[in-house]
């Protein structure tokens, strides 16, 4: 039986792309051993694997960073932890591994100065595109990678930035070469897995009930970028007390509904979560932040979607999505999006989607098509 070693993501996208992958490896008889954050280790009980358990709290760092801080601020600590954590455990752990598959952050070129493993058995796993049109490199994402690089002597790069560096290991891309931004530069060593859309448990406690008159309409940054205020005030004011739309809109952990949303319109209802597989089969239209997960939901929920997206490969997710004629992008780099442009895109959203389906139908047939060769990947590289 085949040893598999498993670092699986510590930013909620990451492991979430990661969970069917670890899934399918461990049915088709693998042994696999998943080095997981106690975040995110629960949503691993019902999968036959070994779990090491291990925490990478900065709550006490988060503490310390300016409100206006970047929203990767935090995460470069919580990485640099994480691989620090990592190293340590890995180096301890005396298990004879057949193969390594890392999350895409985990910058496992410089980790091997330390671990000294034969990188002929590492493989990738990318949550998106290995590829960027943006220029992903941000010197203060350094920062939170400091400590590690001082404690092992290894010079950890821009973890954002590891997109726009080329490698010669494995990569397990979680999506379609159809779909791939510049789907020509891929190489030999790319494997197309498709997506990961995850099918939770119904969350009784999800209180949401659709108004049959009016078309529904869903907002959501995502998890990382869900203190957009300005986004938020911005949508409130383009749909306040419309006849047209009820508008359910997801802020985030951070943000306090109370103090920051004085005056709710009728047809509004804020959350700090929303049960998001739940709720979209029943949205007209998704104005999303562009990650690659919730794109991904978007398109198989058939729901009409307003790209808006915040940073790093989100420009990427929407210029594809855009390009194959699936939804609207807006780019807050090159347009001030004021209420009057999201209630425009929005219309033409709803107003498009019977065009989209053709586009997104596209799509979704590369997803199941990349899917479908999952398992002889598997067998090719965990040969």
């Amino acid at each position: 039986m085949k040893k598999i070693f498993f670092a699986n993501g510590v930013l909620h996208g990451h492991f979430t792309g990661s969970v069917e992958v670890v899934r399918e490896l461990a049915e088709m008889g693998y042994e696999v051993t998943c080095y997981v954050t106690d975040e995110f280790a629960d949503r691993l009980n019902d999968i036959p694997v070994k779990k090491v358990v291990y925490s990478a709290d900065v709550s006490e760092i988060a503490k310390r960073i300016p409100p206006q801080a970047p929203p990767f601020a935090i995460n470069s600590f919580l990485i640099g932890k994480a691989t620090d954590i990592v190293i340590d455990l890995l180096m301890k752990d005396q298990t004879d591994y057949d193969y390594y598959v890392f999350d895409q952050f985990f910058d496992i070129a410089e980790m091997n100065k330390v671990l000294k493993r034969d990188p002929e058995k590492f493989s990738i796993l990318y949550s998106s595109f290995i590829l960027s049109d943006e220029n992903q490199f941000d010197n203060a994402r350094l920062c939170g990678l400091q400590a590690t690089n001082q404690k092992y002597h290894i010079n950890l790069h821009d973890f954002v930035g590891l997109i726009f560096t080329p490698n010669s290991y494995k990569k397990l891309i979680l999506t379609s070469k159809f779909f791939h931004l510049r789907p020509e530069d891929t190489d030999e060593t790319c494997y197309f897995l498709g997506p990961h859309i995850e099918n939770r448990a119904a969350d009784p406690d999800f209180d949401f009930k659709k108004d049959p008159d009016k078309k529904l309409l869903f907002i959501s940054l995502g998890t990382v970028f869900g203190k957009n205020l300005e986004f938020y005030h911005r949508c409130i004011e383009a749909f306040r007390d419309s006849e047209e739309y009820q508008v359910i809109m997801s802020v985030g952990k951070f943000v306090n509904i109370a103090e920051t949303f004085r005056d709710i319109p009728a047809n509004f209802t804020i959350y700090n979560y929303v049960p998001q597989t739940q709720l979209l089969p029943e949205v007209d239209v998704f104005i999303t932040h562009a990650g690659f997960n919730s794109t991904s939901e978007g398109l198989a929920s058939g729901a009409s979607l307003v790209l808006v997206p915040q940073a790093v490969d989100q420009f990427d997710v929407a210029k594809v999505v855009q390009r194959l004629h699936a939804g609207i992008a807006l780019n807050i780099h090159k347009i001030d999006i004021t209420p009057d442009i999201i209630r425009k895109a929005v219309d033409d959203a709803y107003s498009n989607r019977e065009s989209f389906r053709a586009g997104t139908k596209a799509i979704i047939d590369s997803f199941n098509e990349a899917r479908n060769h999952r398992k002889a990947i598997y067998e090719e590289i965990f040969a």
